[in-house]
């Protein structure tokens, strides 16, 4: 019952329940929507990965506001190009929409990759924008707001609470490196693409 692994187990349920809980009962009594389903795979990577580059406060944060204002950027650029569009509202699905949709995507995959910071539960925070499920300022900012309250709870329980050296914004890859599976490192020291990428050399 003692192993790391169980103590690992633990402590993403601990975290992971806490954390969503208290922002669940802060979008209950304030009224405000602060409830998004990329929260819950952020919420996860940040408890079970809090090491790992994409668990960082910067890559966390910058990647769902950038993946916000690429999926409304979709939005206008397909309404701008085709007036007849009418894809503001949710409820309407059609080639207009998909385009947007294949837009977003896109776009966010590039903005993470060039920036550095890649976190692909921001990737479902897009979708969502392209969908028209944004349709006000105030939906918009209790995303962003919800991201940022995580990763203030994420602050406290991996390094205030789990005493982990987690970054307060960058993280220090030379640091990450120590902490194996915590870093999202496997335990074999190579993830999946680094192993097929070594043996596709080899046959060659």
């Amino acid at each position: 019952m003692g192993s790391p692994r169980f103590l690992v187990v633990l402590f993403v349920f601990v975290a992971g329940a806490t954390a969503m809980g208290i922002i669940a009962i802060v979008a209950y009594l304030t009224d405000l929507p602060l409830l998004f389903p990329p929260l819950g795979p952020s919420a996860f990577i940040l408890f079970h990965t809090p090491m790992s580059e994409s668990a960082s406060p910067r890559s966390v944060i910058l990647s769902h506001f950038l993946a916000v204002a690429a999926g409304l950027l979709s939005l206008r650029f397909v309404e701008m190009v085709c007036p007849g569009a009418h894809i503001i509202d949710s409820s309407v699905m059609n080639w207009y929409r998909v385009l947007a949709i294949a837009l977003s995507m896109g776009i966010i995959g590039i903005v993470m990759v060039s920036m550095k910071c890649v976190h692909p539960p921001a990737a479902a925070s897009a979708l969502i924008a392209a969908m028209g499920y944004l349709s006000n300022f105030e939906q918009i900012l209790g995303l962003i707001g919800a991201v940022i309250l995580l990763v203030f709870e994420a602050i406290i329980f991996n390094r205030i609470i789990g005493g982990l050296p987690y970054p307060i914004w960058r993280a220090d890859l030379t640091v990450a490196r120590s902490y194996g599976v915590l870093a999202g490192i496997p335990e074999t020291g190579t993830t999946f693409w680094q192993q097929l990428a070594a043996k596709t050399f080899q046959r060659r």
